[in-house]
């Protein structure tokens, strides 16, 4: 049962493994001729992106998405699609999307600052952090420390077993409801099968659990903080999880990957693992914040706590990509949204990536980058 896409690491690309993978060519009835773009298709950069969308932009399925690319200090954007199906309006880099799992990527620099700021420690037993008693959270006197929720070695479960026995279960909006203290009630239940650190599965129990440490922590909501330690400082004005009327108007409806509208997700006390919602120019915005790594909380975001089947940091994967640079990448959906954000510090150059629809959009991102290292 998984609610949020996981990233997987391939040979020589990332992909999304899951229901929400790309629909293949097969199932296509018609393709779409004629699609909504700001594609000038006038430099290389422009080529390279009409190549990489065109098949997805095509398939009916489909809906529309945003694209922000940096280079150095040149920065660039490109849309397509429409942010309604039908509706014939483009969308633009002040569109905003629902950015699913690369919310983890903030939840991994808050962990950074809180170091940085001595309030926390890597190797910390959560428990330390947490509301009441867990004797289960341990094995053969192994606990489960802070930089485990921020690598996924925990041993917690992908999503909580009992998520769909509430009475007020969405099936489309799964998480709504689940609030914080259901999530502590649970942890009380779980029985760890491995010792935490020995082995690496994707949690987004684990990250919303390491949200609600940083916000017990600061004595301020997730959103808050993003807000206070990321978004202010880089001017990230339409990046959060509660949006203003004036922002929702920018908010793009969501489809799932047989195209069928979808409501937006509510992510409770999930938020920290996949709730932020956010628009290709603020993220462009943040991505040129990771290279330049100014702030020592940034640049110890990115340093690997686990070195299993792919390198891993506070939240950030990392890999080595054929032309020997290290990508630090992320990717995200919920049921009507996918993203991927990644970055090569070595060639000062990243790509972020947005859909409206639940449809895998890595290899987009991966034909940017591939252009970029050349």
């Amino acid at each position: 049962m998984h609610f949020l896409i996981k990233p997987y690491l391939f040979v020589l690309a990332l992909n999304l493994n899951s229901s929400y993978s790309q629909t293949p060519t097969e199932q296509i009835i018609t393709k779409r001729s004629n699609y909504l773009s700001d594609n000038k298709k006038q430099t290389a950069l422009d080529s390279v992106v009409e190549n990489a969308v065109v098949d997805f932009i095509q398939n009916p399925q489909n809906c529309g998405f945003s694209i922000g690319v940096i280079k150095d200090t040149s920065i660039y954007f490109y849309n397509y699609g429409e942010t309604k199906r039908d509706n014939k309006i483009l969308p633009d880099k002040n569109t905003i999307y629902e950015i699913g799992s690369i919310s983890k990527t903030f939840c991994g620099i808050i962990l950074a600052y809180a170091i940085t700021e001595g309030k926390i420690k890597l190797d910390d037993d959560i428990r330390k952090y947490l509301p009441g008693e867990y004797p289960n959270l341990e094995t053969n006197n192994h606990k489960i420390e802070i930089k485990h929720l921020a690598n996924h070695t925990g041993g917690l479960p992908g999503v909580p077993e009992n998520i769909r026995d509430q009475k007020d279960y969405d099936s489309l909006n799964p998480y709504k409801n689940y609030d914080k203290n259901k999530l502590f009630d649970h942890l009380r239940t779980i029985k760890l099968s491995v010792e935490p650190g020995q082995l690496c599965e994707y949690s987004n129990t684990g990250m919303a659990l390491l949200g609600l440490i940083l916000e017990r922590i600061y004595n301020k909501s997730f959103d808050e903080i993003v807000k206070e330690k990321i978004c202010i400082p880089n001017q990230m004005t339409s990046t959060g999880e509660v949006l203003s009327a004036e922002q929702l108007k920018r908010f793009a409806d969501g489809y799932n990957n047989r195209g069928n509208a979808v409501p937006h997700w509510d992510l409770g006390a999930f938020v920290a693992a996949g709730g932020l919602r956010s628009n290709s120019n603020d993220m462009i915005k943040y991505i040129r914040y990771n290279l330049q790594e100014k702030d020592a909380a940034v640049k110890l975001a990115h340093v690997s706590t686990v070195n299993k089947s792919t390198n891993i940091a506070l939240a950030w994967h990392i890999m080595n990509t054929k032309f020997n640079n290290e990508l630090t990448w992320h990717n995200g959906a919920t049921f009507g949204f996918s993203g991927f954000c990644g970055f090569i510090r070595s060639k000062n150059a990243g790509v972020i990536v947005f859909s409206n629809t639940a449809t895998g959009i890595d290899f987009i991102a991966l034909a940017i980058l591939k252009f970029l290292q050349k």
